[in-house]
């Protein structure tokens, strides 16, 4: 295992000089790790390389890469599987996941594996999140950091003849005029769940839940104003709740011209091309409340490194590997349009030159200083998934804002105060 002197100079170097870093692993057992993962076929290729560069430094490992897993079906697939002791030894997933399984023996404490500090390689809130678990323990290491921007095709903007908002309430008045003017839909939505979360954390003072006393803290008639204010822009078509596009992307709906701006991961950037549309493509931070002082402007999310536990030996190579990956940082996020959650990463020149030429991450930059990180808490994915179907709700004619908002709250404190 190499010291973390090692790791931190492997940050700095060139993939091909990273990738030969030196570590032979710590197993001599002939092992087997499997990997299941969402990620898209370019990111694939580059994860199967790095798995590949990996068993060339670790002879005795072999690193089985799985991937075509629907994002929508992935986390119940992946659960499933674990549950009847067929599932794999490594995922890449939200901390909100993990813990999912906290207290039950399930996963990997990275830390119990490791010879080097991770709290020294990255920062105080990413190590947070990496320990949010009852035994305090390193089980969800963060591989890149992401969050929501907006995507704007400016043509359509000054064809009508509006400015780029930077409110909500510009972000109505100009969808709803594009969308009178044009036919094109204003805003589309990537995330209904990440754009809830907004929402209630810019007007609740960054608080989304109540966890003195096991609650959400979302279930009042400021959130019922934000439900309602979407649900007015559904009805009437200028905003949209799913992609129309035969692709199911919004960013395929905004390269047909179908759409004049949304709000996506910072991640979809490289899928964006308008070109054969006239477009012209800007990025932007997410809109705010208003242009007050108290401005929590955005969110941001990171995606782990999550093992599950196997035999000793796989135990270890999941965590050898991990460690690996993290030293190939700096190719992945780049790989990923995203920013990386470790310090010399970001002082790396090749990421700083690629961050310069994107401009979604540019937009990131711009608000992460007043940007939350969705707190991990017993229930975290409960309240995911009554969100999205919240705000999902406006495409049903008979959809009432109340009932749903109720529901939401009632279904997510359940799943808080469980036992």
């Amino acid at each position: 295992m190499k010291k973390l002197a090692k790791l931190l100079v492997a940050f700095a170097m060139t993939a091909s000089v990273a990738a030969c870093s030196g570590n032979t692993g710590t197993t001599d057992e002939a092992t087997t790790i499997t990997i299941w993962h969402t990620f898209t076929e370019d990111q694939e290729a580059l994860l199967e390389q790095i798995a590949d560069d990996f068993e060339s430094e670790h002879e005795n490992i072999t690193v089985d890469v799985k991937g075509g897993y629907e994002a929508s079906t992935y986390e119940s697939v992946v659960t499933d599987a674990i549950a009847n002791g067929v599932g794999p030894n490594l995922v890449f997933n939200f901390a909100t996941f993990a813990k999912n399984f906290d207290g039950q023996d399930k996963l990997i404490s990275f830390d119990d594996y490791w010879d080097f500090n991770y709290a020294d390689i990255t920062t105080p809130v990413i190590y947070e999140e990496a320990t949010g678990f009852s035994d305090e323990k390193i089980h969800a290491v963060p591989i890149y950091t992401a969050g929501p921007v907006l995507f704007v095709n400016k043509a359509i903007y000054d064809e009508v003849g509006v400015e780029i908002p930077t409110t909500w309430d510009e972000v109505k008045e100009t969808s709803k005029k594009i969308y009178e003017e044009t036919g094109v839909v204003g805003l589309a939505i990537d995330s209904l769940t990440d754009f809830a979360q907004l929402l209630i954390y810019q007007s609740h003072e960054g608080q989304i839940v109540d966890l003195e006393n096991n609650e959400v803290a979302f279930n009042d008639e400021k959130t019922l104003e934000w439900v309602e204010w979407w649900a007015e822009g559904v009805k009437e078509g200028y905003f949209q709740v799913a992609a129309q596009g035969a692709d199911g992307y919004n960013s395929g709906d905004m390269n047909s011209g179908l759409i004049a701006s949304y709000i996506g991961s910072c991640a979809g950037m490289p899928y964006l091309d308008l070109s054969e549309i006239n477009g012209d493509l800007q990025v932007v931070r997410v809109p705010m409340m208003s242009d007050a002082e108290y401005e929590n402007a955005g969110l941001i999310w990171n995606r782990a490194a999550i093992g599950f536990k196997g035999t000793e030996a796989q135990n270890q190579a999941v965590a050898d590997f991990v460690e690996y990956f993290i030293g190939r940082n700096s190719e992945w996020v780049q790989a990923v349009s995203a920013n990386s959650p470790y310090k010399a990463v970001l002082e790396d020149e090749s990421y700083q030159e690629f961050l310069a030429s994107n401009p979604a991450l540019q937009a990131l930059e711009d608000q992460l200083q007043v940007s939350f990180i969705a707190p991990v808490f017993a229930g975290s994915t409960e309240m995911r998934t009554q969100l999205e179907e919240l705000f999902k709700g406006p495409a049903d004619p008979s959809f009432d804002a109340a009932t749903a908002l109720q529901k939401a709250a009632d279904n997510t404190n359940a799943a808080m105060q469980a036992e």
